[in-house]
């Protein structure tokens, strides 16, 4: 939980330096301020270690196909060198 209020003041942070250095007069900064706050809510979101992100397990099940069809691909090769292709 620290982490993640961490990363929210250097996000903050990091857009006010910003702002100043290149002049900007923002009329909605608060407004801007809550999106980056949303922002740093949803990188921190996910839970990697424990698979509790559905785009980490919808990204470690497409993983899994490409193993298995290069496996099967592999098997698929060995067969025809050992065996011959038939007709």
């Amino acid at each position: 939980m620290t982490l993640k209020s961490e990363y929210k003041n250097i996000f903050k942070r990091s857009f006010k330096n910003i702002a100043e250095l290149k002049h900007y007069d923002i009329e909605k900064e608060e407004e801007l301020l809550s999106l980056i706050d949303q922002m740093a809510d949803t990188l921190f979101e996910c839970q990697y270690s424990d698979n509790k992100c559905s785009a980490n397990k919808l990204y470690q099940n497409y993983l899994i196909k490409n193993d298995l069809e290069k496996e099967k691909n592999q098997a698929l090769e060995l067969k025809s060198r050992v065996v011959g292709i038939q007709f």
